[in-house]
């Protein structure tokens, strides 16, 4: 089976040091890459909620609404796509959104061959982000139990955003809203908070692979399955 190579460096925060301190989080785990990587180049993909990105040339890119690299537009909840066409359906920041996610997880199922993967990555410990709703938050078990009762096997599963991002993020979001509103003053609060805060993540990087993929308290967590057959 020829695999396609994937170059991301899985414990770097981003390369650019301004984009660094901007960014609420640091994604000390790329599991994404490691489920591409062990993909034929001939393996279909669909990307279910893609958000304008693209993971791969050939991958077929579906969101809720019309924009840049989407290809369909249509609802997780009954996704424009064929039975049994793809290998790998992927979803990262979106169940939290979808009212019904064991509906979501059948689609994944319809659409996908006998053993195909589902990739999702999913918040755990986040602040409330409305898209236009936000419903739910996850942990490990309840993803296994979510996929299991929706025909997948576990293959793998974890934390890939941290417990020091979880507690960052918290905070600048605390800080955020007690502290809304115009003028200097309050914008400078809001700044210090992020810069007091903003650090934290960086601790995510000190805790070894094996105590991440355990953590009970995480910002984001993983699980890739495997389609059962019927």
């Amino acid at each position: 089976m020829v695999r396609a190579a994937m170059v991301t460096d899985d414990r770097e925060p981003h390369p650019n040091p301004l984009m660094r301190l901007l960014e609420p989080t640091w994604r000390v785990e790329r599991p994404l890459d490691d489920t591409l990587a062990a993909l034929a180049l001939d393996a279909k993909i669909c990307d279910i909620g893609a958000g304008g990105r693209r993971i791969r040339p050939d991958a077929v890119c579906v969101d809720v609404a019309p924009g840049p690299n989407v290809d369909l537009v249509g609802d997780a909840h009954a996704l424009p796509l064929d039975d049994a066409a793809y290998d790998l359906a992927v979803c990262t920041g979106t169940l939290n959104l979808c009212h019904d996610p064991a509906k979501v997880v059948s689609e994944f199922n319809r659409v996908l061959r006998t053993g195909g993967l589902v990739h999702l990555e999913v918040g755990m410990f986040q602040p409330y982000n409305p898209e236009p709703e936000d419903y739910w938050r996850f942990t490990l078990a309840g993803l296994r139990l979510l996929f299991d009762r929706g025909g997948f096997d576990q293959v793998r599963a974890g934390t890939h955003i941290g417990p020091m991002s979880a507690l960052a993020t918290s905070a600048m979001y605390l800080s955020g809203r007690l502290l809304e509103g115009e003028g200097l003053a309050r914008k400078a609060a809001r700044g210090a908070s992020h810069a007091v805060f903003g650090p934290l993540k960086y601790l995510d990087g000190l805790i070894p692979k094996d105590k991440l993929a355990r953590t009970p308290f995480g910002y984001g967590i993983y699980f890739v399955g495997k389609k059962r057959a019927s």
